[in-house]
């Protein structure tokens, strides 16, 4: 756990990463938002490293106004994918936005998901047919105030469907992951199933987004409002199940 080394990446405001991976070369690509560049208020951004963290380039997406990264991944062609919400010029909504680059950073395409209120990507994954799964919230529809959004997209990330889950309050999906049996668990919080008191909650689900079980977990002493449950990770354990 000794450090080798750090760096540090930004100009002169705030400048946040979110999301790491190795990359062929040995190097990292780090995926996240800025302030400090890009066209806009806030912008996604891409950075590539090498082994020791120099910065070999970096890129940035968006338009005029918010525009935030929740997530990145590398993709099997060699790419990257980045996924979060943009802001809508002239209007108080937020869009679920993904962006896919090719290996240099140089942007693929892009797609929005749009509604008429708050929809955001929390997290993304490949799918075994070259296509993607990504995971949020959505304000827009479903059962209550905010409802887990599961969005099953082809190649091009055109959207083939999408699922809500959720009750009357607030749920929000942060975590995703692709299971062996081609389904999926979705890991987030609610505070639609213990009187406004926010817990864990993990759902499984089948190929088509259609919910095989779930399950909370409650927080002890239960606290009311009083902080956010946000789980941030989600692995498949060796034995079969899950750890958030």
């Amino acid at each position: 756990g000794n450090i080798e080394w750090s760096k540090t990446y930004g100009g002169s405001r705030e400048d946040y990463a979110c999301s790491v991976v190795q990359t062929s070369d040995g190097g990292y690509a780090l995926g996240g938002y800025t302030w400090s560049f890009g066209a806009g208020e806030c912008d996604f951004m891409l950075i590539k490293t090498d082994a020791h963290g120099n910065m070999e380039w970096k890129n940035t997406y968006g338009g005029p106004n918010l525009d935030v990264v929740h997530q990145m991944i590398a993709t099997s062609d060699g790419g990257y994918a980045l996924a979060g919400y943009t802001g809508t010029p002239g209007a108080n909504s937020l869009d679920g936005w993904f962006v896919k680059t090719d290996e240099f950073g140089k942007m693929e395409w892009n797609q929005t998901y749009k509604w008429e209120e708050f929809d955001r990507i929390y997290s993304l994954v490949e799918t075994s047919d070259g296509g993607y799964a990504l995971a949020g919230e959505t304000n827009s529809f479903g059962a209550g105030f905010n409802d887990f959004w599961l969005i099953r997209t082809d190649a091009s990330g055109n959207m083939l469907w999408n699922q809500t889950y959720g009750g009357k309050r607030f749920d929000r999906a942060s975590s995703l992951l692709a299971t062996p049996d081609g389904g999926y668990a979705i890991a987030g919080d609610t505070d639609s199933f213990n009187d406004g008191k926010y817990d864990v909650w993990l759902i499984k689900t089948d190929a088509n987004g259609n919910m095989v079980w779930n399950q909370t977990y409650e927080r002890a002493p239960p606290q009311e409002f009083s902080n956010f449950i946000f789980p941030c990770s989600l692995v498949r354990t060796l034995d079969g199940g899950y750890a958030i």
